[in-house]
């Protein structure tokens, strides 16, 4: 693998906010949208909106007004994304691809010229891609509940994008291409780490080990092994508000999307599965990972085989380590000046859930 792109502790990685007139303006020029509600979505570094009783004028793309539909998503991408030219029509054709394969993703819809994204002034000093989105529907997972069944379902639809991915190549994701939170990025990271313990943003010593420790141990069992280790599309972020579900019957559930491909690079499968039983665990404040686990790998084995599951424990404590710095990062630097409550949202729980595995996974090295 190719090295990932650097950014420094200064790196903004948000987009600005933008006042509900000048986003109206933008969505006449852009989309020939005439009138619309206008709703803001919760958003670490995109910024996201979802736009209703939409009205179109005569400038509007006819596929677009064809779609008799009301209600869309509005999303401008983040500097980082915008920053590789290449990945927003990664990204389509990314979504595309998995929508012949059967997964639930939202289409990027037309501009008044047909393009699928356009750069504009969101304020005077910063431009960014806005695109358009269909609107999905069903509920967020978190909205829905945790149960075997629902566990399981997640560990199909992360098997059936490992491999749908696996025949699916573009060259915005040849280069090294990670976020800033990818695990490809560790050095830049634990840089970080160490910013927040000079600057006293993160001061509680218990928890400086436990970050130092969760960098220590990835980089000694995963990276150092990354040779022989099975590498292909992750998600990176399957969490409990990137997936739509609808019930079908009595406690029967079907996906009904699969959202926010930002984080999509190529890396460790394991870490996908890792992630995702991570935060199922957190956001189903379930101290005992495995029981969920062992129903996310039920399901993943009916589509394919993992592998690597050696390595979960280490890499759950990854994730979560990057989490949590990242989250910190996002309030040190504090660009939109906003309410930090979704940004530390993994912080309530998520160091004790940290020390939990951090003490299993110095157990099991004891007993081996």
């Amino acid at each position: 693998m190719l090295s990932p792109p650097k950014y420094s502790l200064t790196t903004i990685t948000q987009t600005p906010l933008i006042e509900e007139s000048k986003l109206g303006t933008i969505l006449k020029d852009i989309y020939g949208i005439s009138d619309c509600t206008i709703h803001k979505l919760t958003g670490y570094d995109d910024l996201n909106f979802k736009i209703e009783n939409v009205s179109f004028n005569s400038n509007a793309n006819i596929k677009l007004i064809k779609r008799n539909e009301t209600t869309f998503i509005v999303k401008f991408t983040n500097p980082l994304e915008a920053s590789n030219p290449l990945l927003l029509d990664g990204q389509t054709k990314l979504t595309a691809h998995l929508r012949s394969k059967g997964i639930p993703c939202a289409e990027t819809l037309p501009t008044i010229d047909g393009s699928l994204w356009k750069i504009v002034n969101m304020t005077d000093e910063v431009t960014a891609p806005i695109r358009l989105f269909q609107f999905l529907p069903g509920l967020m997972l978190e909205k829905i509940g945790y149960n075997d069944t629902v566990y399981s379902l997640m560990g199909r639809l992360v098997a059936d994008f490992h491999n749908a991915t696996s025949d699916f190549s573009h060259p915005a994701y040849e280069n090294g291409w990670c976020h800033f939170m990818c695990n490809e990025d560790w050095d830049t990271l634990e840089e970080e780490l160490h910013h927040q313990i000079k600057e006293k943003v993160l001061t509680d010593k218990s928890q400086i080990d436990l970050c130092q420790k969760g960098f220590d141990d990835f980089r000694n069992d995963v990276i150092s092994q990354r040779e022989t280790l099975k590498i292909g599309f992750i998600h990176s972020d399957v969490n409990e508000t990137n997936v739509l579900l609808q019930e079908i019957s009595d406690g029967k559930y079907e996906i009904t999307g699969l959202l926010d491909f930002g984080d999509t690079h190529k890396s460790y499968l394991i870490c996908d599965i890792a992630a995702l039983i991570l935060y199922l665990a957190v956001d189903a404040n379930e101290d005992n990972w495995r029981i969920i686990a062992k129903s996310v790998l039920k399901g993943y084995c009916e589509k394919r085989k993992p592998e690597d599951l050696e390595h979960i424990l280490v890499s759950m404590r990854a994730r979560l380590v990057s989490s949590l710095v990242y989250a910190l990062r996002t309030i040190r630097i504090n660009y939109r000046n906003e309410d930090p409550t979704y940004i530390l949202k993994m912080q309530a729980n998520g160091w004790r859930v940290l020390d939990l595995l951090t003490k299993e996974y110095d157990s099991n090295q004891r007993s081996v």
